[in-house]
């Protein structure tokens, strides 16, 4: 069973194939998609193609009917079917005809009939995308609902560079995603700690350890999906945030202590905190100016223990006034339970997330996970293998 019914509109611009790959993504994420095109935007790719991706007939006439349950007629069925409705690439001249009620196309007619969530894709050349009357038409979707997932920075089909490049096609995804989510955290602010620390020894070596961030980073994406103001404070890592969360990256665990102590201060009203970073226990106890030679002997690196940024956070928090929910993570190779009970009074948390990073199928860098969630009162409460999105969601809602 499809997770839901999305329709993609597809009009005629440059960046037209990158609707390809966002019909791409959808498939792959589970979503069920019709496509409905201009006339013009059929000029430039066959329906054909997305008709061999959708396995389904592409709307591109208006004078043309189906059959359905309830209605032949095309634009009513397909806007009845939709559980969200984007368009990818949207002109310049879509936006003007979805902002005022045309509807001579077939991208435009199902605009203005679906009651299904609405988003738009922006692509076009940077001072037409900057005209107020633009602008304007934006102001005027937005004030009706419709989502726009705004254009980036980048080359362009002008042979210009600036504003109006099409948003990458996974934020888009994500935004279609997100909005079939319940906006529980509307309103409330989310910091997220995510990845390993690095405590350098020397201009080239430092210490590290296996996390590869994905749990972090999901956590941010669901706390947005949700709704959530969303901050990620996170170490070296090579992953890209999710869409609409604010990213701040560190290195060293006093440099994720210093960002943290920033991010409250400004924050007001409740604060959730997950502590989901792998942060360096230890630091090299001198740092070496420069790089350290091999010398034929025997090296010893003398260690010191780094502060311990949750219990560090919650002092502050008390005394500055902050109202903070503390949630962490415990990551063990043995006696799960007994030492993440141990971290939850020491730290302050609402309940700590222990899993076992031991197992090849949820260790770090897997895109699963298997954890146990402990709460004060001693509680326990098993979420099973899921994938880290999953958990993550499922973490979040005992939030609510």
């Amino acid at each position: 069973m499809a997770k839901a019914n999305v329709v993609l509109g597809v009009t005629a611009s440059i960046a037209i194939y990158k609707a390809l790959e966002v019909l791409s993504i959808l498939k792959k994420r589970g979503y069920a998609v019709r496509v409905a095109m201009t006339e013009e935007a059929q000029e430039m790719i066959s329906p054909v193609v997305f008709e061999a991706l959708t396995n389904a007939e592409v709307y591109t006439d208006v004078m043309e009917e189906i059959e359905s349950d309830d209605t032949n007629i095309t634009h009513v069925a397909l806007a009845k079917w939709a559980d969200v409705f984007v368009v990818v690439p949207a002109t310049a001249n879509i936006i003007a005809k979805m902002s005022y009620g045309f509807a001579d196309d077939p991208v435009s007619i199902i605009a203005l009939t679906t009651k299904a969530h609405k988003i738009i894709a922006p692509a076009m050349n940077t001072d037409m995308y900057l005209n107020p009357i633009v602008q304007k038409n934006l102001e005027i979707l937005k004030e009706n609902g419709f989502v726009i997932v705004e254009p980036i920075d980048g080359e362009l089909a002008c042979n210009t560079k600036g504003v109006g490049h099409i948003a990458l096609c996974e934020d888009i995804v994500d935004v279609i995603e997100s909005s079939l989510y319940f906006k529980h955290f509307e309103g409330r602010k989310v910091i997220i700690t995510a990845g390993p620390t690095a405590e350098p020894i020397d201009p080239v070596r430092y210490i590290t350890n296996r996390s590869s961030g994905k749990m972090g980073f999901a956590l941010a994406k669901m706390a947005k999906f949700m709704g959530a103001d969303t901050t990620l404070i996170t170490g070296p890592v090579c992953l890209r945030e999710p869409y609409g969360v604010k990213r701040i990256d560190v290195e060293r665990a006093t440099d994720m202590l210093d960002a943290l102590k920033r991010e409250i201060s400004k924050a007001e009203g409740e604060i959730i905190l997950i502590m989901a970073a792998a942060v360096a226990d230890f630091k090299p106890k001198e740092y070496k100016e420069s790089k350290i030679k091999k010398s034929g002997s025997e090296f010893v690196l003398v260690l010191d223990e780094n502060p311990d940024i949750t219990a560090e956070i919650n002092r502050f928090a008390k005394e500055n006034d902050k109202n903070l929910i503390i949630v962490g993570f415990a990551a063990e190779t043995n006696d799960l339970i007994e030492n993440a009970k141990k971290k939850i009074e020491k730290k302050g948390l609402e309940f700590i997330v222990a899993n076992d990073v031991s197992r090849s199928d949820i260790a770090f860098g897997s895109d699963d996970n298997e954890v146990i969630l402990i709460y004060a009162n001693g509680k326990r409460e098993k979420i099973n293998k899921a994938s880290k999105e999953e958990i993550a969601f499922e973490i979040l809602r005992r939030l609510i």
